[in-house]
């Protein structure tokens, strides 16, 4: 009975970790393209009746919107942060804070995730199929950013005419545009502008393309850059705040806040705010950014210990399934490992952030740890496959024959002998780990990888924040696979 029980037990985590990670969005959103998760004109007193406004945005785009560390935690703040305050300050509710990569901001207002997006955001064709936009509360002038020694070759986009390599941050209105105007240059798309003026810098692109103020704030950074007028007509286009289709009364609250802030010049003192934040928060050395890179680290590392603990656990659960003499159970755990080892991280992470995390209302550290946990218990699964299946037949026929049954016979025969030749790849798994939780910060986790991406946004660098971020990785994955082995040899001088 007992073992019974323990079986039950574990039939139902497997079956709680597939609806975990197979749960279709159309749990909480409609089936039909187009359709909102609210209901037509009803968001606004959804949030004054939740008292909480969810605010999407996309942080490492200075002055608009990027991270500062104060008394070691992490703040939001910039201009469309300041915007969006006032907006939950006019409605009379909290504002929440999600913080994300900038593609996902949409898909994630689709699913509910966010009540609205203000990140730069402004009107396209494509965009405007699945959200409504709000007056313009500011517009910005098309610049390139390029170096000075090009200034002389490089005068607009009519150079572009004969080719050429132009960087944008993926998925923003730079990259449309380049699409569909430049087309005679090679587009390259980087995931933040930092990443693009990194590139500029390493002669790997011509030029960069992007809003008026953040090209004026790389170039007024590095003496090496200059920001010129692009050429490029958007004069119809700006910045707007992104709601849900068909909600009237939500966009009509929001325009009223927007054009107050504008006429008022409110925004303009955002702005100027933003841009002295910046410089409050640089330092005199590399050194003094620490506090940044620590906080990242604390976060990797609770990600990859819980990951790894929890992937050990599912992962054992896994194989036993694989293994056992079940109807059923070991195609179902085969499905999941394939099914896992088939997709890639970062889209796991999303789904999990999206889906399971917008239905039960999930902060994004715990939707990142769900996600890497899952992902890690498939891989684990199959490392302790391999070691079981390395156990010589035998042993299981001498334990059988002792009258050993078969849970005694894997306790205390099999999963022993098997752990010793396991271990190697079990602390190859963590320092993948370790690597892998980079990926979380796609969600706005504020784990390594997302602290250099601040530190970049503040400091307009690019090559040397990564350099110091690769370095604290390696010393995680160094110190860590060492300590590992020292216990794996420990249990060889056993043997």
């Amino acid at each position: 009975m007992y073992q019974c029980k323990k079986m039950f037990s574990a039939l139902c985590l497997f079956a709680l970790t597939l609806l975990i990670l197979f749960s279709p969005s159309s749990v909480y959103a409609e089936e039909n393209e187009g359709k909102q998760v609210v209901q037509d004109d009803q968001l606004l007193q959804e949030i004054k009746d939740r008292g909480v406004l969810r605010f999407g945005t996309a942080s490492g785009y200075a002055p608009f919107e990027f991270t500062v560390l104060e008394n070691g935690q992490n703040r939001l703040v910039g201009t469309d942060v300041f915007l969006a305050q006032q907006i939950a300050d006019d409605l009379g509710v909290k504002l929440e804070i999600v913080d994300m990569e900038f593609g996902s901001l949409i898909p994630a207002m689709e699913t509910g995730s966010v009540d609205m997006i203000i990140s730069g955001m402004s009107y396209t064709e494509e965009r405007d199929k699945k959200v409504d936009f709000s007056d313009v509360y500011q517009s910005d002038q098309q610049y390139f950013v390029i170096r000075k020694q090009d200034q002389d070759k490089i005068k607009d986009v009519s150079y572009f005419d004969q080719g050429g390599k132009i960087g944008v941050s993926d998925n923003t209105l730079q990259d449309t545009l380049v699409t569909e105007r430049v087309t005679s240059a090679e587009k390259v798309a980087m995931r933040k502008s930092a990443d693009a003026v990194a590139a500029l810098m390493a002669n790997q692109v011509d030029a960069v393309l992007l809003d008026e103020s953040v090209a004026k704030a790389f170039a007024a950074e590095h003496g090496e850059l200059l920001a010129i007028p692009s050429g490029l007509d958007v004069s119809s286009d700006g910045k707007s705040v992104a709601i849900p289709n068909n909600q009237p009364t939500f966009l009509a609250e929001i325009n009223k806040t927007v054009n107050a802030c504008v006429e008022s010049g409110q925004m303009d003192q955002w702005m100027e705010e933003s841009y002295d934040l910046i410089r409050q928060s640089q330092k005199s050395n590399w050194l003094s950014y620490w506090p940044y890179f620590y906080d990242g680290i604390k976060v990797t590392l609770l990600i990859s210990v819980v990951a790894i603990l929890a992937g050990i656990i599912l992962g054992l659960i896994i194989v036993l399934m694989r293994i056992s003499n079940l109807p059923v159970l070991p195609q179902l755990a085969s499905a999941y490992v394939e099914f896992v080892r088939g997709t890639p991280l970062m889209v796991q992470v999303l789904f999990v952030f999206l889906s399971i995390g917008a239905l039960f209302s999930l902060s994004s550290l715990l939707s990142g740890i769900i996600a890497v946990s899952l992902n890690a218990a498939a891989y684990i699964s199959e490392i302790f496959r391999g070691g079981i299946l390395s156990v010589d037949r035998g042993q299981v026929e001498a334990a059988r024959s002792l009258g050993l049954n078969y849970w005694t016979t894997m306790k205390k025969v099999i999963f022993p002998q098997s752990l010793r030749p396991v271990w190697p790849s079990l602390v190859n798994e963590a320092a993948t780990l370790i690597k892998d939780s980079s990926i979380v910060s796609t969600i706005g986790v504020a784990e390594l990888t997302f602290q250099t991406r601040a530190v970049t946004s503040l400091t307009y660098q690019g090559t040397i924040p990564l350099f110091i971020s690769m370095c604290c990785y390696f010393v995680l994955t160094f110190v860590t696979s060492m300590a590992l082995r020292l216990y794996e040899n420990k249990m060889q001088a056993k043997v």
